[in-house]
């Protein structure tokens, strides 16, 4: 064998021992660096049991998943949750009001997207929550900012009175509701204030423009903000369509001759994110509860309600009408930068 050949022989038995020096440091450097992350979170909650409580200000008034939250918490962590609930606007006001004041009470805001975004824009009350083991299990289209951490979302469709619409007449799309058979059938929540009246007109807006909406108008859609009695008036037969109903809705109305219908185009949502409130008093075990916001156990609670959940998890238990429900194409959500203009747009159109 020539020493030509040997040389080349000598060259690449060195390159593969280079390469696999290199893969092999790159795992140990891998491995050592999720050693040293599982380390600081142990830390994490090492300090949040020491701090033994946490203060959430949530603008879910009613939220069920809550009861079972602050049980199954408190008997992993040991650590007691107390949960103020209050209207959007209320809860932002509240925590406002006590940061001007100097007095710190909230660690955690539960607040819809649009409400979120603007605190952090306008009122600067929050702080970055920093790395969570749970970040990697959300899904693409609810990634955290560092400031808002998404951890469910509120889907809305059509809900029709089953004996009064029959399969065949039922919308296929949105734009089935300018349909003149429905001229005066339509039970809606009022488009020109925060909530699904709000999203739904603005997601609509953004898909169909302003045409639709004023050919929408002219159905003579009846606007009320009581929402569970608006279901029951449709179950009643007192109105054939409800515009936009959640599908949170569904648990409730199991049994009742009402059917919530998917369009074509999809489902608008809204997301509800939790954020760190800046000063907060129990700030470690503020990152411990929006970390179990993301597990398993907590996602399968909120969906078992018929809220969207935000990870890639596989879950179990939840009913197969609202699982398949849960799969639905999502047509969209509201822009927070837009949504004043989109409700000044909603009261000239739909004065």
């Amino acid at each position: 064998m020539s020493s030509r050949h040997n040389e080349i022989k000598r060259a690449l038995v060195t390159r593969r021992a280079a390469l696999l020096g290199l893969a092999a440091g790159s795992a140990l450097l891998s491995t050592a660096g999720r050693a040293r992350a599982e380390d600081d979170w142990n830390k994490v909650v090492d300090a949040a049991r020491k701090e033994g409580r946490v203060v959430v200000y949530s603008a879910f008034v009613g939220l069920a998943a809550h009861q079972d939250l602050k049980k199954d918490f408190a008997a992993t962590y040991g650590i007691t949750i107390d949960i103020l609930e209050a209207r959007a606007s209320e809860v932002r006001e509240r925590i406002r009001v006590e940061h001007t004041a100097g007095r710190y009470a909230a660690d955690v805001s539960e607040n819809g997207r649009t409400t979120t975004t603007l605190q952090i824009k306008e009122d600067k009350v929050f702080d970055p929550f920093g790395s969570l083991p749970a970040l990697g299990n959300l899904k693409p289209e609810f990634h955290s900012d560092g400031m808002r951490l998404p951890v469910f979302a509120i889907i809305y469709g059509i809900l029709a009175n089953s004996q009064l619409v029959k399969p065949e007449d039922e919308p296929k799309s949105w734009l089935d509701l300018t349909d003149p058979r429905w001229r005066g059938k339509i039970l809606s929540d009022d488009f020109r204030a925060l909530g699904g009246g709000g999203v739904l007109f603005s997601v609509l807006e953004d898909h169909f423009g302003q045409d639709f909406h004023k050919k929408l108008a002219q159905q003579d859609l009846k606007f009320s903000r009581e929402i569970p009695a608006n279901e029951r008036r449709i179950s009643r037969g007192e109105y054939p369509l409800y515009i936009p109903d959640s599908l949170t809705a569904a648990p409730a109305l199991k049994g009742l001759p009402v059917k919530f219908i998917v369009p074509k185009e999809g489902l608008p949502y809204v997301g509800y994110d939790l954020a760190l409130v800046k000063n907060a008093p129990h700030p470690n075990a503020a990152r411990v509860l929006m970390n179990y916001y993301l597990g398993k156990q907590m996602q399968e609670s909120l969906a078992r309600l018929g809220l969207l959940p935000v990870t890639t998890d596989t879950l179990t238990g939840i009913d197969p009408t609202i699982a398949e429900l849960q799969k639905s194409k999502l047509l969209g959500t509201t822009d927070p930068a837009r949504m004043n203009q989109m409700l000044d747009l909603a009261k000239q159109i739909y004065h």
